[in-house]
């Protein structure tokens, strides 16, 4: 009988022992998914900049070798400021707020050699002719093509760690918490004329 009594108690423990663990899924999960969550979306905002990084370059790239050809230039039908800007947004794959976080310059080299930074005052201005120059090339002219895209973080501890613009303007609308994503392109015009 004591044996049967072992087993009974024994049998009564273990289940008891199963009922007391029914819960501990549920806290080690909320342990980890927190950390997990933001660890998963810290990569998908750091390969989004990434990917925009590279769509940026490829369509500024694009654009430019229209500069560099004298297309841009043409007398017949020349590019607007607006149409090359258009022309550098519909390569962004929709991915992008061209009217407002979009910035495209084209500017002639300079004879000191060094561009200024827009951004440096902590303020942009779509379609101003300090953020977004638009000056006529030359052929056999230097010149430096420059777009860049203000992105904006949304991951908490990514955004502190990678920001490096915060509008700073009166009624600023492009926040706190930005990645400048640039790209350029710098050539010699072809003689084209």
């Amino acid at each position: 009988m004591s044996m049967l009594l072992a087993g009974l108690v024994k049998r009564y423990r273990k289940r008891r022992n199963k009922e007391g663990q029914r819960g501990s899924s549920a806290v080690e999960f909320a342990m980890v998914a927190a950390p997990f969550f933001f660890l998963l979306f810290g990569i998908f905002e750091t390969m989004m900049i990434f990917f925009m990084q590279t769509t940026l370059e490829a369509a500024i790239s694009e654009e430019a070798r229209k500069v560099r050809t004298g297309q841009a230039q043409s007398t017949s039908a020349p590019i607007s400021k607006s149409q090359f800007k258009a022309n550098v947004c519909a390569r962004l794959m929709g991915m992008a707020d061209c009217a407002n976080r979009l910035f495209v310059q084209v500017q002639n080299q300079p004879a000191s050699g060094t561009l200024p930074t827009p951004w440096a005052d902590g303020i942009l201005t779509p379609g101003s002719a300090a953020d977004e120059p638009y000056e006529a090339t030359a052929a056999n002219a230097i010149v430096v093509v420059r777009g860049y895209y203000v992105w904006q973080l949304m991951t908490p501890g990514i955004a502190s760690a990678m920001k490096n613009f915060s509008d700073t303007s009166p009624g600023g609308t492009l926040g706190t918490n930005n990645r400048i994503i640039a790209a350029t392109s710098a050539f010699r015009n072809e003689p084209f004329n």
